[in-house]
């Protein structure tokens, strides 16, 4: 899943992985479920009430436009269900305690990919077999074997993470290896996990392995916000040029115009809305800007949040923001390296799309798997570090 973006980007071999592992992971959830049925949390049927309100709400709001196709909104149906999907195949399917019992080749994998990821990085560095004219805080952008620098930086991150779970102090040669990678794939985003990443990891020592209180989280979040408010309100909310900020502007011109339910399914910010052009860019006048026209429409879908706003409108927002609530409600039930291991794939996730339709890709799609796999650990299986990573006397 990791190497999704780079294997499809082969033309010689034209392959969705996202869709093909989905659907695996489908028929083991259905075999699993078939042989040894596993009953949902009551929050789950709530979390389930929500994301069938939502879809319930792009459904209608399709209809009532009349500006999306029957395709279209199929096609955004089986996109939104994905993330949630592989959840579910995590929590059901993969009972018991399975990142535990093999953490050490979870880690294992985790540093031979940083490790080859990191060799190359230090070729390409001297040698640039894979060149890149983008330039970014000073340096070149690095996007490897990728065909975007943020799949290099979320790659590493996954793998950082994954050897955040258990023996993090023996790791560090390895998570600053990571912290490299990213590091040179200059994505504003990455860098900010890469510095809330040990942060956490600190933190878990500091409190012995306890439950991280959301509490302890407002004053460091708040600061972030306050420090990157200028950028989010130039770029996402005002700016004239930047096609996010566009994005999320005619997101809410949508969202008043068709309020309460927004303009439906397959018709703003999704894959399908693109490639059939949807009515919404025409009443838009998006044909006027760069990569919003028909001939060039690749940052039209470029941002989960913009859809979210524009297709589902206020109403749809609010079934979202109660499904985040509810997974943070999981979060917080949880303890030590398990929790901070969920933590930090969701708020990741949720940063991500803002810039990204992040839960329709593989990374969504992993993400929202190990998070459904960690719901059933226990920090008991996975706290047996022989030291902390930062001792407290």
């Amino acid at each position: 899943m990791l190497f999704a973006p780079a294997i499809e980007n082969l033309t010689f071999l034209p392959l969705n992985i996202n869709n093909l592992l989905l659907v695996v992971m489908l028929t083991c959830l259905f075999l699993a479920q078939i042989i040894n049925p596993t009953a949902l949390y009551r929050k789950e049927y709530l979390l389930l009430m929500l994301l069938f309100l939502l879809l319930g709400v792009g459904v209608l709001g399709n209809m009532e436009s009349g500006l999306g196709s029957t395709k279209g909104m199929i096609l955004d149906i089986w996109s939104m269900l994905k993330c949630f999907l592989a959840y579910f195949v995590g929590r059901l399917a993969f009972k018991g305690a399975v990142l535990s019992a093999n953490i050490r080749l979870i880690q294992n994998v985790s540093k031979m990919i940083l490790s080859v990821l990191f060799l190359l990085l230090l070729v390409n560095l001297v040698i640039p077999i894979w060149p890149s004219t983008e330039y970014r805080m000073g340096i070149t952008t690095q996007y490897l074997i990728f065909p975007h620098a943020t799949y290099l930086s979320a790659a590493s991150f996954f793998c950082m993470v994954l050897l955040g779970l258990k023996n993090a102090r023996q790791n560090i040669p390895f998570l600053l290896m990571g912290a490299t990678l990213i590091f040179f794939a200059a994505r504003n985003k990455g860098l900010i996990f890469v510095v809330i990443f040990f942060f956490l990891l600190v933190l878990m020592s500091f409190l012995e392995k306890k439950n991280i209180k959301f509490m302890y989280l407002i004053g460091p979040a708040s600061i972030l916000l306050l420090l990157f408010w200028n950028v989010i309100e130039s770029r996402l909310l005002s700016s004239e040029t930047s096609a996010r900020s566009l994005l999320f502007q005619g997101g809410f011109k949508i969202a008043d115009r068709f309020n309460p339910l927004g303009s439906g399914l397959g018709t703003y910010g999704s894959g399908s809305s693109v490639s059939e052009y949807s009515p919404v860019y025409d009443w838009l006048q998006f044909y006027k800007t760069y990569g919003f026209t028909r001939d060039n429409p690749q940052f039209l879908n470029d941002s989960y949040m913009a859809m979210l706003i524009g297709q589902f409108g206020y109403l749809g927002l609010a079934a979202f923001a109660g499904i985040a609530i509810i997974f943070l409600m999981f979060i917080s039930k949880k303890r030590g390296n398990v929790q901070l291991f969920i933590l930090i794939l969701f708020l990741y996730s949720m940063t991500s799309i803002v810039t990204e339709l992040y839960l329709t890709t593989s990374l969504g799609v992993l993400a929202f798997f190990l998070m459904g796999t960690a719901m059933n650990e226990t920090d008991e299986n996975l706290n047996l570090e022989k030291e902390p990573l930062c001792k407290v006397e």
